[in-house]
């Protein structure tokens, strides 16, 4: 996600935001506290106009952090590949554009 340690190049204005935590820690709020500092330095930084975020069937912890963060549902892809587990999910992809998170910022304390 930061330019100058990924391949995202000058044309990039879209990127994918992916976010993993291990057990022990859920439930203390710290996935969307990362996510919304991420996604601050992705729109005012790096000069993203929208990003996107997924989850599996099934994951409603990550559904929870995606619709508190002001993603909204793009499209639904089923029997979507997991090589590491060498089988298919149905796989919810949300979006944020620059714009709706602009207006999100407005509300917050």
């Amino acid at each position: 996600m930061f330019k100058d340690r990924t391949n995202l190049t000058e044309q990039d204005d879209e990127c994918e935001l992916g976010y993993w935590l291990g057990k022990p820690f859920w439930g203390n709020g710290l996935i969307p506290e990362a996510v919304e500092k991420i996604l601050q330095y992705a729109f005012e930084n790096c000069g993203m106009n929208k990003v996107w975020c997924g989850y599996y069937e099934g994951n409603l912890k990550s559904k929870r952090v995606q619709e508190k963060c002001g993603f909204k549902p793009h499209k639904i892809i089923k029997d979507s590949p997991v090589p590491l587990l060498n089988e298919k999910r149905t796989v919810y992809v949300n979006e944020l554009s620059k714009e709706d998170w602009e207006a999100r910022q407005v509300f917050k304390i």
